[in-house]
């Protein structure tokens, strides 16, 4: 039996508009579009940075699997590198994201693309 301690990690909602919201932490912000098929489409970004490429190369994906969450890589918000859950995991996956980052100190790399701020709330 496997038990799962969750440290519950706050976000302010800072906009929402039809399917989309956007979540803040300090420097970590989450943007979340609910596809309507069950699914949920979130991209990450610390300082305006994409930071989904870092997390992959440090497991993230891995790490949900471990959570008996289905994360895969999504594309298809202006071609960014993201995740797509089921919705039913999206509170718990806003925490693991947190948590992932924190525990793994993870900073911006060479290859994490800059989100403009008119494109991040689109």
């Amino acid at each position: 039996m496997k038990i799962i301690l969750i440290e519950l990690i706050y976000y302010c909602l800072r906009r929402k508009h039809q399917h989309t919201k956007w979540f803040l932490s300090g420097d970590l912000k989450l943007r979340q579009r609910d596809f309507g098929d069950g699914r949920v489409g979130s991209w990450i970004s610390i300082q305006e940075f994409n930071i989904c490429f870092t997390m992959v190369m440090y497991d993230f994906i891995e790490w949900c699997r471990e959570l008996d969450i289905n994360l895969e890589v999504d594309m298809s918000w202006n071609n960014h590198r993201g995740f797509v859950i089921e919705s039913k995991d999206q509170v718990l996956v806003r925490s693991e994201i947190k948590r992932f980052i924190d525990i793994n100190n993870l900073k911006l790399s060479d290859d994490d693309e800059k989100f403009s701020e008119d494109e991040w709330y689109s």
